[in-house]
């Protein structure tokens, strides 16, 4: 019997993106070239985001589309780990539940006390929604976290 590769954690298989002010993602996702060089440059500008050994090459590995917030992102495959990885741009939280704009007024409605009930009257959707979003929140862990290199630090 062949050995089961395990499984990791959830998340782990997703690098959160970092799309400029400015860039029209929709377009950049749809032009392969483009994203490309895009990616290219962001691996340049932030290694310690990526995986160790993306310098070795990838390449486009499909497409995913949320059913939640309609956003349709791509996936990369490395060869040589035999992986593949979601890449999710950075307005967006972690599983797509929502824009990351939407969420931080969610956030600072509840820092000031307001019910998710209330949240829900002022944002919309269901006050589970709220609930769920903020319980998801908190339990992301520094583990999961990216480091920065000193490199990378600013001065």
């Amino acid at each position: 019997m062949a050995k089961r590769k395990q499984r990791g954690i959830a998340g782990d298989k997703t690098i959160c993106l970092p799309i400029a002010e400015g860039i029209d993602y929709e377009q950049l996702v749809e032009d392969r070239e483009v994203y490309r060089e895009y990616l290219d440059n962001q691996i340049a500008s932030h290694p310690e985001l990526f995986p160790e050994g993306i310098e070795e090459g990838y390449r486009f590995h499909g497409w995913v589309t949320s059913s939640r917030q309609h956003v349709k992102t791509r996936r990369i495959y490395l060869p040589h780990m035999e992986t593949a990885y979601q890449l999710r741009p950075d307005f967006v939280t972690p599983y797509m539940s929502e824009t990351a704009e939407v969420a931080g007024k969610a956030l600072y409605l509840r820092k000031h006390g307001i019910s998710y009930d209330g949240i829900a009257y002022i944002l919309g959707r269901s006050e589970m929604h709220w609930y769920r979003l903020c319980q998801s929140l908190e339990r992301a862990s520094i583990v999961g976290s990216t480091p920065k290199t000193e490199a990378t630090l600013p001065l």
